[in-house]
């Protein structure tokens, strides 16, 4: 049976894409990533951060003007940000706990009102600052860090060695404008 050209090419092209996708078996060894979060973890994290925040301000009309973040690495989950009272702080907390696949929870949420647009935006730049600071240097898998800077706190979460970790404090502490360095790692050596 004969196509008309288009067809033909159109064939051919979803052909090659099938082929494509296709596995094949390598001769090559399959290396361990230590430390590499799959792109299924990388998803549960992001869906327990939404989750969390949903949760969390869908049970208190308070936390609806509240200024609070969560942040999930591996299953990890920080909140950090300001929120009314010790009682929400331990709402929140609490939330978290619940949520599926979460293995725990580190509350550093404090007691006050939200800060204002200015702390807001000197904490967005100390974040990218020490993040392009670690992109730049060499032999470093950067994606194995967070950095989140809250009220000039910069917690540091991840899944690093010893001394990996001890590289991204150092680093994080020639920043002006750091006050504390909260260390959030999962260690893996």
């Amino acid at each position: 049976m004969q196509y008309p050209p288009l067809i033909s090419l159109f064939m051919a092209l979803a052909l090659t894409m099938a082929s494509a996708c296709t596995p094949t078996l390598s001769n090559h060894l399959i290396v361990d990533q230590k430390g590499q979060r799959t792109l299924g973890t990388m998803y549960n994290d992001q869906l327990i951060e939404i989750t969390v925040r949903n949760h969390a301000v869908n049970s208190s009309l308070l936390l609806k003007a509240a200024h609070f973040n969560v942040t999930s690495f591996n299953g990890i989950v920080l909140l950090t940000g300001q929120v009314p009272s010790k009682n929400a702080k331990i709402l929140i907390a609490s939330k978290a706990r619940q949520i599926s696949n979460v293995r725990e929870v580190h509350n550093e949420m404090t007691v006050s009102k939200p800060i204002n647009l200015s702390a807001k935006t000197k904490d967005s730049l100390a974040t990218t600052k020490i993040t392009a600071r670690m992109m730049l240097e060499n032999n470093f898998p950067v994606s194995r860090i967070k950095v989140i800077t809250e009220d000039s706190v910069v917690y540091l979460m991840g899944l690093v060695t010893s001394t990996e970790a001890s590289w991204a404090v150092n680093l994080t502490r020639r920043n002006r404008g750091v006050q504390k360095i909260v260390k959030v790692f999962e260690y893996i050596n």
